[in-house]
């Protein structure tokens, strides 16, 4: 019988791709998003087991990593067709869209807010919208005032959706009628909904008043 020959120490040699590119990182960071996981370069690096340093040979700075963070959220969440609809379904699709995906993540608030918008998928949306807008008449001051105005509601609404609760002083004029409307809601969570879907009406509902005149 014949033994085998003797091994000697396995050599896997350099992997045939980078371990660390571009997407992995990206992928990662919306990994960490949609666990509800809190958001730092640090922790990303720590995921995939890297130097921080190492990060930014692939992604510039922590802005263009929350931009790109930006084009995988709106693949995820698409408002297609927008060229197809209303000029009032298009702010209904835009604002209702933004509201889940801030409902769905509420980690995203402060860090989407805090970073300005350059993303190219983002900015195409927003575009869309405001050519929706200025060919259905109104002025390009009113498309990019109604475009701030529909992002100043779905911000505003996620920052009330991930505090505490309102109150009212009901030994003030009005505040037990106040509480009494809150009371009547089966969740704060429920209530705010509510709440938002009603201002983004009244701004439709304003813009065609204006439109009309």
């Amino acid at each position: 019988m014949s033994s085998s020959p003797p091994q000697g120490p396995v050599r896997r040699g350099r992997p045939t791709s980078p371990l660390l590119n571009e997407n992995a990182i990206i992928e990662t960071a919306w990994q960490l998003v949609r666990e509800g996981q809190p958001f730092s370069i640090g922790r990303i690096a720590r995921e995939l087991g890297v130097h921080v340093s190492s990060l930014y040979n692939h992604v510039g700075s922590r802005e263009e990593l929350v931009n790109h963070l930006r084009d995988r959220i709106v693949a995820a969440y698409p408002t297609d067709g927008l060229d197809r609809m209303s000029w009032q379904d298009a702010i209904r699709a835009v604002a209702t869209t933004h509201h889940r995906v801030f409902t769905d993540h509420p980690g995203l608030i402060q860090l989407l807010a805090q970073v300005p918008i350059d993303s190219e998928r983002v900015l195409v949306t927003y575009t869309q919208l405001g050519h929706k807008l200025m060919t259905s008449g109104f002025s390009p001051v009113r498309a990019a005032q109604t475009i701030d105005l529909m992002d100043a509601l779905t911000l505003g609404s996620a920052l009330t959706r991930s505090g505490a609760p309102q109150s009212w002083p009901e030994d003030l004029p009005g505040g037990a009628e106040l509480a009494a409307e809150n009371a009547r809601w089966e969740s704060e969570s429920v209530r705010i909904d509510a709440s938002f879907t009603a201002s983004v009406e009244t701004l439709i509902g304003g813009l065609e008043r204006e439109l009309s005149t």
